[in-house]
């Protein structure tokens, strides 16, 4: 028992049955080994798809089915011993025949559970005795991509040329008559991985080919961008401006959506490919280049290519994102000036209005004083007659009164309507 009391990491199991997933699969010798590696569709479903749809076929097949969370799973079928694998993007079939075994594509293997998924590597190892692959043998390869090399310390040659037979095959040949059993099954393995992880690395290649012609338009049109922000002289212009790299950004992204995943795996199965064939410990042979010299004189290229697209689409993007904030920058300016000279004006309008209000209350006190005055007048017409005093001099002393009392009426309202 445990002496404390600790909970286990969620993944902890996960992480050790990880080491076991993928038991190596022992190879007699001679023998015949092909494998097929299948794409899987692009989304979020499709591991597991893949995982329920061999699990169906081997329960209607009379197959033990695979564990729910399995990644690898064995059974033997017709003297064949088959091996269904599941990656993070593909599947693979394995199965290993009789040396003579002449049939490429059988059935009641589990193929049939994947039709119409796209096939991207298949390859073929003929395992046989010895420890060095017989001449005639290696007159059947292209001279021109032929790959040979020593293996195990001399214990086995392994020889290619990456040249598809007709049914799709890559063919590989390896002497492995002096080769352990389990060296031998991991150097199988190995070559089967070198070919499927060699395709997948290319994968990124054609689409950085397709992708540089959009790239290089988006380029030219930033570039006209750029150049044009020099004469948007006006707020219009610049919202043009800004627009026209509005678009441009959407189409960034649609490239870097595009290839950003894609170009990713390239390089991890690139690390990979390269992991398995370093593994190999290759010995060059005379007039034939070794699997690591000729896949590094090809895959190493296809990789830089992807590289230099993903680093000509971030630099895209920065400028781009550079330009908008000059753009974005160059409008606020334009909008405060605008947003200055209207308070200006704002300001002047409301002086314009201040001097004409108090003009208007000036001559309004001085008109309603006038009227004010003309019918005070009537009112002492007869109280100047019957006191004996003299209206002119009456109507004098009282316009001054009158004045300052309608300036006050005046103010009064004015300062109601203020605070309201």
């Amino acid at each position: 028992m445990r002496p404390h009391r600790f909970l286990d990491h969620p993944f902890r199991q996960a992480v050790l049955d990880e080491v076991h997933a993928r038991p190596i699969e022992f190879v007699a010798c001679p023998a015949r080994v092909r494998r097929v590696a299948l794409l899987l569709p692009q989304n979020a479903n499709a591991v597991a798809e893949a995982h329920r749809l061999f699990s169906d076929w081997c329960a209607h097949a009379g197959q033990p089915r695979p564990a729910e969370q399995a990644r690898q799973h064995s059974f033997d079928v017709d003297g064949r011993h088959v091996t269904w694998e599941l990656h993070t993007e593909f599947v693979t079939l394995t199965w290993a025949d009789q040396i003579e075994g002449a049939e490429n594509w059988p059935r009641e293997i589990g193929l049939e559970a994947f039709e119409g998924e796209m096939l991207i590597a298949a390859a073929r190892i003929d395992v046989i005795d010895g420890t060095k692959v017989p001449e005639e043998i290696l007159g059947g390869f292209q001279r021109a991509s032929l790959c040979a090399s020593i293996v195990e310390d001399g214990q086995g040659q392994v020889a290619t040329d990456f040249v598809t037979d007709p049914d799709g095959f890559t063919r590989f040949e390896l002497a492995a008559g002096e080769i352990g059993a389990l060296r031998r099954a991991i150097i199988v393995r190995r070559l089967l991985e070198i070919e499927t992880y060699r395709a997948l690395a290319l994968l990124g290649l054609p689409l950085a080919r397709s992708v540089s012609p959009d790239l290089r338009s988006a380029e030219t049109k930033l570039s006209a961008l750029v150049e044009g922000m020099v004469y948007a002289t006006t707020t219009d212009q610049a919202q043009a401006a800004l627009s026209a790299l509005h678009a441009l950004s959407v189409k960034t992204g649609e490239l870097l959506e595009r290839t950003s995943y894609r170009f990713a795996a390239s390089h991890a199965y690139g690390d990979v490919l390269r992991t398995r064939l370093k593994g190999l410990g290759e010995q060059p042979i005379e007039a034939a280049s070794t699997l690591e010299r000729y896949l590094g004189n090809r895959i190493d290229p296809a990789l830089a290519t992807c590289l230099a697209v993903e680093k000509r689409e971030a630099a895209l993007a920065e400028k781009i994102e550079r330009a908008t904030e000059l753009l974005n920058t160059r409008i606020s300016l334009d909008i405060q000036t605008q947003n200055k000279e209207v308070l200006n004006t704002i300001a002047n309008t409301a002086r314009s209005q201040f001097r004409l209000q108090r003009t208007v209350e000036g001559l309004s006190t001085i008109a309603i004083t006038y009227y004010l005055l003309g019918i005070l007048g009537y009112v002492l017409n007869a109280v100047t007659e019957f006191a004996h005093v003299s209206k002119p001099l009456v109507i004098a002393l009282a316009a001054p009164v009158v004045l300052f009392g309608v300036w006050l009426l005046i103010r009064s309202v004015r300062d109601h309507f203020r605070e309201d």
